[in-house]
């Protein structure tokens, strides 16, 4: 089962924008304003990551179990990082990591298998594998975070 929750831009009853830019559109000062895709099909582990962010201060979420799931989230709501288990109900989810890959938007892959099965085109993506920790995560996101979103001056 999937779940949705974005929030209005602050201070207006208007419905967030479209842009062709999404690094200009919402210049970040936080983890607070950062759109967060995750990626997964057991709901308590979708759960978990979204507390671990929620504690550091992220607020925007949105959340898919199925690679087509994902891959409308992808186009529709144009997230800044995406956590990215890599079997979804029994479907690997290789054509989300092509499409992110495409839209530039920085992600990281979760397994429970070992790195040695995602594709060639995707080793240099950071990996975290299940169980993972707070220790894991948070950093890692982070580090993504600061990476994929540059504010304007």
């Amino acid at each position: 089962m999937a779940r949705f929750s974005a929030r209005r831009r602050r201070g207006t009853n208007a419905p967030p924008r479209a842009s062709t830019s999404r690094h200009q559109e919402r210049p970040m000062t936080g983890l607070s304003r950062c759109r967060i895709l995750i990626v997964e099909d057991e709901i308590l582990l979708s759960m978990a990551l979204e507390g671990m962010l929620r504690e550091e201060g992220c607020e925007q979420f949105a959340f898919a179990a199925t690679v087509e799931d994902a891959l409308g989230k992808v186009a529709e709501w144009r997230p800044d990082v995406v956590i990215l288990d890599l079997n979804l109900q029994g479907q690997k989810s290789f054509p989300v990591a092509d499409a992110l890959e495409d839209h530039d938007i920085a992600f990281v892959i979760v397994s429970g298998h070992s790195r040695a099965i995602v594709p060639e085109r995707h080793q240099q993506r950071p990996f975290i594998g299940k169980p993972f920790g707070r220790d894991e995560v948070v950093p890692l996101v982070q580090q993504l975070i600061k990476r994929s979103v540059r504010p304007l001056y």
